[in-house]
This record gives structure tokens, sequence and C-alpha cells, in this order.
């Protein structure tokens, strides 16, 4: 099979990129497409994958965001109708939606963020089937017209799948000159749609200036904006791509306004706390419930949390949870060998 892959954010590469690997073993086409977007290039080519680059993000303008993604229907359209896929896979991908329903390719759509209700409003009802964990709440895939049967849902998070077969590269740590305990840190996703949140500020910040412990920040802004905010002498800002997962391994604790990083950190036995200034999503709540991860607004809030979860027995307790959790990897290989057959 000729299967065509998706990117439209970062997060998605460490997501797909396990994917990509195995379906190339087992002797499958992979045609990757990219949009320009955070940092989507640069871990693309870390992670030596061959991609083309369609499109880029719109910004912050309903209208830019709009006409970016009508120029890049169109041009994936011409790629996509040249290269005849046999399947389309993306996750949260607007524009891989419309294409491979437009061109009657199948399609297998990764949702795992409810509240991303403008693209889910033109994604969910195009494709052909959701993949989706078990936290998110059928009705939240089902009112936007998708059949229960169309739907498969696992247990765990997607970034279960991003840590698979995961090898920690110490080098990484050779980038940086710091004291223990280090700390990985996102601000909030401010260009995303379903951010509401004041863009020119950061509750990362506050959490910095209300820091109870001596330690070292690696923050990793989303845009240049961002990096404004974070002018202090403990705190370091990568210049180039790093290996984020090797150094969140070797972190001992990650706070993040945004989501994949989080639970990647909890994929990888590492003390996450979310500090998301919306609604919280139904997969943090999954782990919240689990007593793996916690969420706050409250600067102090969050570092009593910090204390707590780096003195704990937390690494035993979420090896314990996830033990129990499926790998999305092996659900969409499952999927994609279904419709081979």
């Amino acid at each position: 099979m000729k299967i065509w892959i998706d990117v439209s954010n970062a997060p998605h590469i460490h997501f797909f990129k396990n994917i990509i690997k195995e379906l190339k073993v087992r002797g499958h086409d992979v045609v990757v497409t990219a949009r320009n977007f955070d940092s989507i290039i640069e871990i693309l080519e870390l992670h030596d994958i061959d991609y083309r680059l369609v499109g880029k993000h719109g910004g912050f303008s309903l209208k830019d965001k709009l006409v970016e993604s009508s120029k890049r229907i169109m041009g994936l359209t011409e790629i996509i109708s040249k290269e005849s896929p046999d399947l389309a896979l993306y996750k949260h991908s607007v524009e891989a939606s419309r294409v491979s329903y437009g061109l009657k390719i199948p399609s297998l759509c990764v949702l795992d963020n409810e509240i991303a209700e403008s693209q889910n409003k033109l994604m969910l009802p195009l494709s052909t089937k959701i993949i989706a964990p078990k936290a998110v709440p059928l009705k939240e895939i089902t009112r936007y017209g998708v059949s229960k049967k169309n739907i498969r849902r696992f247990y765990g998070v997607c970034e279960l799948a991003h840590v698979r077969d995961f090898v920690p590269d110490e080098k990484v740590m050779s980038n940086f000159n710091f004291d223990r305990p280090l700390i990985v840190m996102r601000p909030e996703p401010i260009k995303a749609d379903y951010y509401k949140g004041d863009k020119d500020k950061s509750i990362i910040r506050d959490i910095i200036v209300n820091s109870s412990m001596d330690a070292t920040f690696v923050v990793f802004p989303r845009c240049e904006d961002q990096k404004k905010l974070f002018n202090f002498e403990n705190v370091i800002i990568p210049e180039n791509v790093i290996d984020s997962l090797s150094l969140i391994h070797y972190s001992d604790l990650v706070i993040s306004a945004g989501g994949s990083m989080n639970r990647e950190a909890i994929a990888l036995e590492v003390p996450a706390i979310s500090a998301f200034p919306g609604h919280v999503l139904a997969v943090t709540q999954f782990l919240i419930d689990l007593g793996i991860k916690d969420h706050s607004l409250d600067p102090k809030e969050i570092w009593k949390m910090a204390e707590e979860f780096m003195t704990s027995t937390y690494k035993k307790d979420v090896r314990k949870a996830l033990k129990k959790m499926e790998n999305p990897v092996d659900i969409i290989l499952e999927e994609i060998e279904a419709i081979e057959d």
C-alpha cells in the first residue's frame, strides 16, 4: 500500500515517526507532507524523515488562517492526486481530511483534543475512521455526525507512540550548563484557534517568577514573541532544535501550558504539571484521575505539587499505570492491516 501521512504540528512528528518506520519495514510506501509551522521542518530533519513542504500556518488572523488553509488544500491536492495513495493518515489536519475526502481516499484520523472545535467540525465528518483515546467522551466525536462504528478507541494517550522504542541520548545534556533541578517548560499555544487567553502574557513566566526552587529552567517558546517573556538568568532557551524527548528524560520535572510535552513526560516517567489556562482536556483529566498528573493555575500551588511529585513514589506509580495502557502505534497498524485485507 501507499500511505500518505500529513504533519500539521510539531508533536505529530514524534507521534508518526515510529509508525513511518514500521510501515516501511512492512513494505509499504510512505509519502509525508508537512506545513511550515513551529519547529516542524527542523524536527523532521532531526529524525531524517523525507517530506514535502506544503503551505504554512496562518498565524493569529482568522482571515489569514482561512487563506493559508485554502492554499494548502490546493497544494496538497496537486501532490496527492498524482501520488494516488491508498490511505491517508493524519492527526488534527483539516487540510488532509478535505483533500482525502475530495479525492475519495480512505482516511484514518487521530483525535485527542476535543476542545479544538473549529478543526473537529471540518475534520471529523470527512474522515473515514477516527482513532481516539477512551478518555475522550464518545459524544465529543459523535456530535459531529460520526457513526460509532467508525470510531476505534484505545486505553491510553497518544504520547505513548512518541516514546515507543525510545533510547535517550545523553549528548543532549552537553548543550546546557546548569544546576539541578532541571525543569522543562512550554508556554501556551497562542496561535491555536482554541486558545482564548491573553497572547501577550504567559502563566509559565509567572511560575518561574514565583519559583520556590533554585532550579534551571529550559523553556521552549512557540514563537519569537513568546521568547521576550523569558529573559531570566536561570532560563535557557535552546537556539536550535534539540532532542526534546531525551532532555525530558534527563529532567526532574515538566511544567507546560500546552498538552503534548506534559504527556510525553509522563510516558517517560517524569513528573508533569499542567498549567493550561482553559478547559482541561479529557486526556489530561484522565491522567489526573490516575494520580500521575496535576493541574493548576496558581504558581504557588504548582510549586507545592512539584515538591510532592519530586519526593514521592511517582515513578513507581506512573510505571504501574502505564503498563495497563495500549500503544496507539499498534492500534493504527492494526487498522491499516484491516484496510489492506
